[in-house]
């Protein structure tokens, strides 16, 4: 019974930071404001969280987690998702791959969480969080497929993840005409640059 309260207000309290986000920069959210909001004491507040950035980092989990059900998780289906969109003509050909696409495209897809990503600062926090939990696979692939090493690897895997992040601001993370054109154009990009690595890689070795 214990831990089902605890869902409850848990889930009271991220609901009420998601209804003041959707009116208030989280800059000027408070304590108090999201207390009022939830419809809890601080007490209880303090109780769950030790802070609102501790509330913050679970909704972050939450739409990571949300985004991850709906994805292969495998940034070999992201390459060969760039070869796909590379000989497509049609951009909407995406459409039917969108499960192919890294995280970092996909976490602000759930209705839910829409809202945080509309705060530029809690949307750069959940994509660094995006980044540092997708590292390690990333950094590793990139490194097995273009021979980079681990460091030039990990900074390449941040400009990607960094510059998907700010096209998708760009656009108000809505997935319209313009955005299906630029990710058609952004993979193709991607698998012409990564192309070039293995060719590079390949050539290394073979001297």
């Amino acid at each position: 019974m214990a831990d089902n309260r605890t869902k409850i207000t848990r889930a009271a309290i991220k609901d009420g930071m998601l209804d003041l986000m959707a009116k208030t920069p989280f800059q000027f959210i408070t304590v108090a404001a999201l207390c009022r909001e939830a419809g809890v004491g601080r007490a209880t507040f303090y109780t769950h969280y030790t802070g609102l950035m501790d509330v913050i980092d679970e909704l972050a989990d939450d739409a990571i987690q949300a985004a991850e059900r709906t994805g292969t998780g495998s940034y070999q289906a992201v390459s060969a998702l760039a070869g796909t969109m590379r000989e497509s003509e049609d951009a909407r050909e995406l459409e039917k791959h969108m499960n192919m696409l890294p995280l970092c495209q996909r976490v602000a897809d759930h209705p839910r969480y829409h809202v945080l990503f509309r705060d530029d600062f809690v949307s750069e926090y959940i994509i660094m969080r995006v980044f540092r939990s997708e590292r390690p696979e990333a950094v590793a692939f990139l490194m097995g497929q273009c021979g980079l090493t681990e460091e030039v690897a990990e900074k390449m895997f941040l400009f990607c993840v960094m510059g998907a992040h700010a096209v998708n601001r760009s656009l108000g993370w809505e997935k319209n005409d313009v955005w299906y054109e630029v990710q058609k154009a952004l993979l193709t990009y991607l698998d012409g640059g990564n192309e070039a690595l293995m060719q590079q890689n390949r050539k290394r070795k073979n001297k």
